[in-house]
């Protein structure tokens, strides 16, 4: 599983960032960050490092930092954006006025012990921006491939969130829209693992994955109202 993983993200390098999904979750947490001021953030599980693509290009007076377990996308990262950018040896995140989780909880076997741990290393009034998948009805071969332990609802991840001294700043699901998507796969292959499945995104026709971009647009605008989504956002404020 984490060689399948491995190579999910070292494709994103090349592959994704102008992915429409991965356009509209940057969209979410760049509506949050202040326009016209110098601040840091730190990237834990940062993966292919899109987020700092994005960042740079649309906030040019923040600093980027990262946290990334492989090995192979650590040197990549730090190629990029050098070794001091690294905060994996860190004893807290002082100076991080806004971190990312994107798609890492659901890794994680004990997540309440990694929130918590995270969430301790973090100065008071930092923010932290989270997504994980949504829907244990959507479960399928890609989370078992990519090796999620869990997909969570809103209740789900407001209780792991709940154990930690934060603030809840925001706590919704994203990309309803994708839902019927995501019920297709999850009826295709009943959960269970083929061999001869793919599991990197799909080379979408840029006019397709344009309109997908716009569509998502709009219901990034009204995700707060969404009932259900096949992701969830959550911002936090850590409290003294």
């Amino acid at each position: 599983m984490q060689q399948t993983l491995e190579e999910h993200l070292q494709n994103q390098i090349e592959k994704s960032r102008d992915f429409f999904w991965h356009r509209l979750r940057w969209r979410a947490i760049a509506r949050q960050l202040p326009k016209n001021e110098a601040f840091s953030l730190l990237d834990v599980g940062a993966g292919a490092g899109l987020l700092a693509d994005y960042l740079s290009a649309e906030f040019p007076r923040a600093s980027y930092h990262f946290i990334e377990p492989l090995e192979s996308l650590t040197k990549h990262l730090s190629e990029r954006y050098g070794a001091r950018a690294n905060g994996a040896k860190w004893p807290s995140y002082s100076g991080m006025r806004y971190l990312t989780l994107l798609d890492v909880l659901e890794h994680q076997e004990d997540d309440h012990a990694f929130l918590r741990e995270l969430v301790s290393k973090m100065d008071v009034g930092a923010t932290l921006f989270i997504t994980v998948p949504a829907l244990p009805l959507l479960w399928s071969s890609w989370d078992t491939a990519l090796g999620h332990f869990r997909r969570y609802t809103r209740s789900t991840l407001a209780a792991v969130i709940r154990q930690q001294p934060v603030d809840v700043l925001a706590l919704n699901y994203l990309f309803p829209e994708m839902l019927p998507m995501g019920l297709v796969r999850r009826w295709k292959d009943g959960g269970q693992q083929e061999k001869d499945a793919s599991y990197e995104f799909p080379d979408l026709p840029k006019v397709a994955n344009d309109a997908l971009y716009a569509l998502g647009r709009v219901s990034l605008a009204l995700s707060p109202l969404a009932p259900l989504g096949t992701s969830l956002f959550a911002a936090v404020r850590k409290r003294a």
